[in-house]
């Protein structure tokens, strides 16, 4: 039976070339999509998601409503953002610790969203007459909380440039799309627990960690000023 944590076998895998090698699957303890999290800092910031799920219908009662709506939209945008584009890879992703804390909630000391689950929300209630007008009235919104953060000094269409017109620093400024997703979603990182904090142990190879507390920086300019006392 499989593991819950996502590991299949405990036991290290021997490589006959050199035998002092070992390699051994941690699937509930690494992720290969840390830099999520810098995306799901700017979400947070601008509050993206959390805006577009206020306008969805949710018919779920009950037991059914599991993960917020916010979560399951979360869960859809970032898994396109890191290049999972069929929700089968839900059954992977549902495990992946980088993920979990991208969706938030029970997902963080439980699971994500599984294959079903996804399916159910992209095909069924995404598809619903009122979700869908409300979807295409979503970018626009979006795009109107950003120039309400910073007024535009030029108008793109593409609205995947967020990350890279809102928070990228000048020497990530010649990164194409494609770049921003193989070098900074794509960041290795091994997740420590130990009493209340959990840390993300990122891979230091395309990113440093000077550009992402600067990455960090910029968003933490867009967010809005606190309502007076």
């Amino acid at each position: 039976m499989a593991d819950p944590t996502g590991e299949s076998d405990r036991g290290a895998l021997r490589l006959d070339f050199d035998r002092r090698l070992m390699l051994r699957f941690r699937g509930s303890a690494i992720t290969s999509d840390g830099g999520l999290l810098a995306y799901r800092e700017l979400d947070d910031a601008l509050s993206l998601t959390d805006t577009g799920a206020d306008t969805l219908a949710d018919a779920r009662t009950g037991k059914n409503g599991r993960h917020r709506l916010a979560g399951l939209l979360r869960q859809s945008v970032f898994g396109r953002l890191a290049g999972y584009e069929d929700v089968n890879d839900a059954e992977r992703l549902c495990r992946d610790p980088a993920m979990r804390w991208v969706v938030g909630d029970k997902a963080i000391t439980g699971f994500a969203a599984s294959a079903s689950q996804m399916g159910r929300f992209e095909t069924k209630r995404l598809c619903r007459p009122e979700n869908l007008a409300a979807l295409a009235d979503l970018p626009g919104r979006w795009i109107d909380t950003v120039h309400e953060r910073r007024a535009p000094k030029r108008i793109v269409l593409d609205r995947a440039n967020f990350m890279r017109t809102l928070a990228m620093p000048k020497t990530a400024e010649p990164w194409s799309l494609t770049s921003l997703r193989e070098k900074l979603i794509k960041i290795g990182a091994k997740v420590v627990s130990h009493g209340r904090y959990v840390t993300f142990q990122l891979a230091e190879v395309a990113v440093s960690r000077q550009m992402f507390a600067d990455i960090l920086s910029l968003i933490a300019r867009l967010r809005a000023p606190p309502a007076p006392a």
